[in-house]
């Protein structure tokens, strides 16, 4: 597979997509970089190394509004403005602030003498990013502050550098995590906070793979974007309708080779297994009258990713002798994708987060379990926690096919007592909102 070179004109970074992509990018107004391998790799440093940060400060000045003044106290914080939209569901109203800490999404900046003075004093300490969140944290006195962002770095270098204080630090699980990822995340700053996730697999990995301090508070509460779903749509709609019969979840990527990206053979192999997938589902389906949802990644409510969805759909056609299907895109700010599993029988994957958090809206699932052992092994991806009747590791269409008529004829206790440790997976009859409300209050 050929692979195409652009410059990310929005965070300043690299990116490398496979060769059916680059219309895409073209029309993202990504900067194509030329095929020749020496002018390439100048472009490349010259860009990354030295203009980059420039370029940074110079869209920083120009979008960002600055306040002079510093900001008001608040109990809490909310870590990073992607934590909005499920951090502030269980706090209390007007309680917070968000502190904004992707430099692309600065929309203002608390500016005084005492900011100023702190970010130099410690100019050869931290960079001025890190200065001025630590800062506005002194500034503020938060008792508390929550993210969901449970990957941050900066959360935690910041945390390194407030663990000695009275704040209590809280990260919550965002997303599907393996036992090598938990060694990564919690060995930036030793975490010893508060972190809540979804299941035990999480809790074992963490306590296997970390320095496991007395400080450090575990716990397995499921995850809070489902538990918040769950509750905005069963006060709108108290019963949900079973209309699809499958739900096969889209787990399409696009870069190659960058920070957390599959390298070059890694992806060909994710393709290929994918478009597969889909092969199996489309031909059962049609052979059994069967309603199926394909569930896109993509967000309708959010206008800068309407391209990802043809990014998505190109992902799948490639190399796919099937390209009739119907990839369907939703807003995810109503929860509408997760309405539609709640409205499906059974989800079929192969490792997604919302593969899991299916499994916690007390989904029968199947998880294909078809990635090569060497990708597994180089990546550290592919382990989906739990056994039994939800996993299936071969590929051919006939145990595809038998495995997954009879989760279709099981009802949902059946189907359980087939599981094999299903509190692995989530913590299926945890009361997940009540909890971290009353966590927040104390």
């Amino acid at each position: 597979m050929k692979v195409i070179y652009f410059i990310n004109p929005y965070k300043k970074v690299l990116s490398v997509i496979p060769h059916f992509l680059k219309e895409i990018y073209l029309k993202k107004k990504y900067y194509l970089l030329p095929e020749n391998k020496f002018l390439r790799k100048t472009i490349i440093f010259f860009y990354i190394k030295i203009f980059r940060k420039l370029l940074i400060l110079i869209d920083l000045l120009i979008k960002t509004k600055v306040i002079w003044r510093k900001p008001k106290k608040f109990e809490y914080i909310i870590f990073d403005n992607q934590s909005l939209g499920s951090i502030d569901k269980i706090l209390p109203l007007k309680s917070f602030f968000v502190l904004t800490t992707r430099i692309q999404s600065f929309k203002e900046i608390y500016l005084n003498k005492e900011i100023i003075f702190y970010i130099f004093k410690n100019i050869f300490k931290n960079s001025i990013k890190i200065n001025y969140i630590c800062c506005l944290i002194s500034i503020i006195k938060p008792k508390k502050i929550i993210t969901i962002i449970d990957n941050s770095e900066d959360f935690h270098k910041i945390y390194k550098l407030f663990n000695k204080s009275n704040i209590s630090f809280f990260a919550l699980q965002n997303a599907y995590r393996n036992q090598e990822y938990f060694k990564n995340i919690f060995s930036m700053a030793n975490y010893s906070g508060n972190y809540f996730c979804f299941g035990d697999y999480e809790l074992n990995s963490i306590k296997k793979n970390t320095l496991h301090k007395p400080h450090l508070r575990l716990k397995a509460i499921g995850s809070l974007k489902i538990e918040l779903a769950k509750e905005y749509l069963l006060k709108r709609n108290k019963k949900f309708n079973q209309i699809y019969d499958i739900c096969l979840i889209s787990e399409a990527v696009s870069e190659i080779d960058t920070s957390g990206s599959l390298s070059k053979s890694q992806y060909e192999s994710q393709q290929r297994l994918q478009t597969l997938l889909l092969r199996h589902t489309l031909s059962f389906c049609k052979k059994y009258n069967k309603k199926l949802l394909f569930l896109g990644r993509y967000d309708l409510s959010r206008i800068s990713e309407h391209l990802n969805k043809d990014e998505e759909i190109l992902f799948y056609k490639y190399k796919n002798k099937i390209t009739d299907f119907d990839l369907k895109f939703f807003d995810k700010s109503k929860f509408e994708n997760i309405k539609h599993l709640l409205q499906s029988k059974v989800v079929v994957g192969q490792v997604s987060t919302l593969l899991h958090e299916s499994f916690g809206l007390k989904k029968k699932i199947l998880v294909c379990d078809w990635e090569i052992k060497k990708v597994k092994k180089d990546f550290n991806t592919g382990y989906f926690p739990g056994d039994g009747i939800l996993k299936l590791r071969s590929n051919k269409y006939t145990d595809f096919e038998k495995r997954l008529k009879k989760i279709l004829n099981m009802n949902y206790n059946q189907y359980l007592s087939k599981t094999i440790k299903p509190k692995m997976i989530y913590n299926l009859n945890f009361k997940t909102l009540r909890f971290l409300r009353n966590e927040m209050k104390n």
